[in-house]
């Protein structure tokens, strides 16, 4: 019989109920029941549906008061009886079960597959039993003597080295910052946060329960990273303010030798197994080279490397560029400065969300943290609503008729929804539609979550132009329809070095050639992760690993980090100094990731993006949906490597 920490009276419980949502309630109660008494036609939810124009979807399930009533009285019974009494937790759901009542819950029919990963995303199974299996064949002395060096102590690096921690196996994460955190360390701007649901967007073994607000901001973001390393001990195999130069293999003996540069540029030399790269995607900011740069005579900064020591209040201030940051740091920016003009290259696709700025209610706070099996059915039902569900509007349909602005009908109707919400916010600015509204398919570029960006477009003290800049002069820029704007301050939200993956760290293979050199315009790695002539080196958020259409990085991370965990095991488990991708099986991958990329709203004529590189392929996003990502890294391929 298990105890249960269920504080607060019947009164508190009823008022925390209210707040909880009911489909998710049913599941908690049908678990504990062990029978089918609550997936009855009287409790069945309404589907879930996404408001027109919309990208997040509504999952109360619209009950009558008398049946929300009628579920609310059972859970407070059966908390009350957790709380007095006690009572065995009950077992994981089979797959079969977890599909039967995930298809109830949603109203929806729920792929098998799907609630295999949900399983481990719930952690009712363990997903790290894949390679645990395999490490119970190695001895705990041959696992410390593994070394491992983890570049960047980010979301991947924390990752991977709270798994390799767990496997007992010795390593280092090198981070050239002086803290851990990765981009959420580095970039401060105003108004800095996520654009993934909080509790999607966390660890599936370290869940948050809580998140002040549905989409967290920069400082919480970076705490909870900031809890993960310590709550798993990481920090004395975190090296701070070391930044790899260069990585090399020693084809002798199968280990790479990694050169270190501390914060006064000393180098020194260390040794390893093998390395995982963990420096992410968005971490090498761009400043485009424009003419008379130099001339400027105010303040101009990246908003990653944002100045804090600069007031913007009361300033005439330009900011460059569009894309998320831009839209996150722009209101606010407007609140403070005097005028703002926004430089916009390409418009993107904005949509709403009723939820980007609500706090969570504080009964869902309380169920996260004290109603047994909540959190795991709350976590189930939001990856079911975010993550794939509009993964039917990405692919082209070689019969649509419009194929120059959307990819099917579906891509069709979201474009209709989110056109007449520009319109409606953009007020008596009408004027602005035809530079507010995108001219190529929805996910063509990443949908962005609108923070009030088309009203401050609206503002009197605000200017958005699509004029392209001619040059900076001392006093601010000039545009190519001749006007001179005069800026205090540019703020450059102009992106990173997305493509050159690695760079600037030299990496040398077993040929001797280069990392960069062997990619040049065109990164590439099987499964993101492993690349020929590179035995023993993982990439993590690699070449088409990115996402586009709805999830989580961390989820497509933990697949990744999973997939290396295995790949070492099995190293270990076969006494083998190498493992390596054979370049065939690299070459049959990639044709594959490009032709499937074609089809989709990335990779549409029409879109340019850093997605792409400089022919147009595309080399940043993964070409499948998340599920189809989570079964094509879920399993080792121990007869597909080179293994020595």
């Amino acid at each position: 019989m298990a105890t249960f920490d269920i504080p607060g009276d019947d009164d508190a419980l009823r008022s925390a109920l209210e707040d909880v949502n009911l489909p998710t309630l049913l599941m908690v109660l049908t678990q504990f029941a062990g029978d089918d008494r609550w997936l009855s036609d009287r409790y069945k939810p309404d589907p879930i549906m996404v408001p027109e124009g919309e990208l997040f979807p509504d999952d109360t399930g619209n009950y009558s008061d008398e049946v929300a009533v009628e579920i609310r009285d059972a859970a407070l019974g059966l908390i009350r009886t957790l709380r007095d009494e006690g009572a065995e937790l009950p077992q994981a759901p089979s797959k079969e079960r977890m599909q039967q009542m995930m298809e109830f819950s949603t109203a929806e029919s729920v792929d098998a597959d799907f609630c295999s990963m949900l399983l481990e995303e719930t952690r009712f199974v363990d997903r790290d039993e894949s390679w645990k299996k395999l490490l119970r064949q190695v001895s705990e002395e041959k696992r410390r003597d593994f070394q491992v060096i983890v570049v960047g102590a980010g979301m991947s690096g924390i990752c991977t080295g709270i798994k390799l921690k767990e496997a007992g196996i010795s390593f280092t994460i090198l981070e050239k910052n002086d803290a851990v955190g990765g981009t959420w360390y580095e970039n401060t701007y105003p108004d800095c946060g996520v654009d993934t649901p909080n509790h999607f967007y966390s660890y599936s073994f370290e869940r948050n329960p809580n998140w002040s607000g549905y989409f967290s901001k920069r400082d919480e973001l970076h705490s909870y990273f900031e809890h993960c390393v310590d709550k798993y001990g990481l920090r004395e195999n975190i090296s701070l303010s070391s930044e790899v130069r260069k990585m090399r293999l020693l084809s002798a003996t199968g280990r790479w030798e990694v050169t270190v540069a501390d914060s006064n540029g000393d180098e020194s030399t260390l040794s390893a197994n093998a390395v995982v790269s963990a420096v992410g995607q968005l971490n090498r900011p761009v400043v485009p080279e424009f003419p008379g740069l130099d001339e400027f005579e105010g303040e101009a900064f990246h908003s990653a490397r944002w100045r804090h020591d600069v007031s913007l209040a009361g300033k005439r201030v330009g900011v460059i560029g569009t894309g998320c940051s831009a839209v996150q740091l722009v209101p606010k920016t407007a609140d403070v400065a005097s005028h703002l003009t926004v430089f916009q290259r390409t418009p993107h696709w904005i949509a709403p969300n009723k939820d980007y700025y609500r706090p969570v209610e504080p009964g869902l706070l309380w169920a996260l943290n004290h109603l047994p099996l909540y959190a795991e059915w709350h976590r189930a039902r939001m990856i079911f609503s975010f993550m794939d569900r509009n993964w039917g509007a990405v692919p082209a349909d070689p019969d649509w008729e419009q194929p120059e602005t959307a990819m099917n009908q579906a891509n069709n109707d979201l474009r209709e929804g989110l056109v007449s919400y520009i319109s409606e916010q953009l007020g008596d600015k009408q004027a602005l539609m035809d530079v507010c509204v995108p001219d190529f398919p929805v996910f063509g570029k990443r949908l962005i979550v609108d923070n009030n960006w088309y009203q401050a477009m609206a503002r009197d003290d605000v200017s958005l132009t699509d004029s392209s800049i001619v040059r900076f002069t001392s006093t601010g820029i000039e545009t190519a329809d001749g006007t001179s704007h005069e800026f205090d301050a540019v703020i450059f939200a102009t992106g990173f070095n997305t493509n050159r993956f690695l760079w600037p760290m030299e990496v040398v293979g077993t040929s001797g050639t280069s990392l960069d050199a062997r990619w040049g315009n065109y990164p590439q790695a099987y499964k993101g992760i492993l690349v020929p002539d590179y035995p023993n080196m993982f990439c993590l958020y690699g070449p088409n690993t990115n996402i586009v259409h709805g999830g989580s990085i961390i989820y497509n991370t933990e697949c990744q980090v999973n997939y290396v965990m295995q790949c070492l095991s099995l190293m270990l488990s076969r006494d083998s100094s190498t493992l390596e991708i054979p370049q065939a099986a690299a070459d049959e991958y990639n044709e594959e990731v490009q032709s499937i990329s074609e089809t989709l709203a990335w990779g549409h004529p029409g879109v340019q993006s850093w997605y792409k590189n400089s022919e147009g392929k595309v080399v940043n996003n993964s070409p499948f949906s998340n599920l189809e990502y989570w079964a094509r890294t879920h399993d080792v391929e121990p007869n597909r490597y080179l293994m020595q």
